[in-house]
């Protein structure tokens, strides 16, 4: 540990940001929700699960796919990283959805018995 490392205590506030807030409060009287990619990218996975079970694996698997090249696009575009898929730097991020989806697309499209 370093000496020279300055700690604050854990009673003291550190007060609120530049703006007037703290950073991460939502207004009075506003519940902060969930963040729009992650409940898109939910949405698309039990929209996944739905269709594999109710139509067929096939269609299922290609959803998964399509969800994959949706949060990759999201990624690639996004000014800032969009919180639930920044894991590492932008390139390899959108390289890793876009990868991804493209092998699970083909296995989706060329797997027997996916029926």
């Amino acid at each position: 540990m370093d000496p020279r490392a300055q700690h604050e205590p854990a009673d003291r506030d550190p007060g609120p940001a530049q703006g007037g807030e703290a950073v991460g409060t939502p207004p009075p009287g506003r519940v902060a929700g969930p963040d729009a990619t992650v409940v898109v990218m939910v949405a698309g996975i039990v929209l996944a699960v739905v269709l594999g079970l109710l139509v067929g694996a096939r269609l299922g698997t290609l959803t998964i796919a399509v969800t994959l090249a949706t949060a990759g696009v999201w990624r690639a575009t996004a000014p800032a990283g969009p919180p639930g898929l920044v894991v590492r730097s932008r390139g390899f991020d959108v390289v890793t959805c876009w990868g991804t989806a493209a092998v699970i697309g083909v296995l989706a499209v060329t797997a027997p018995g996916l029926g």
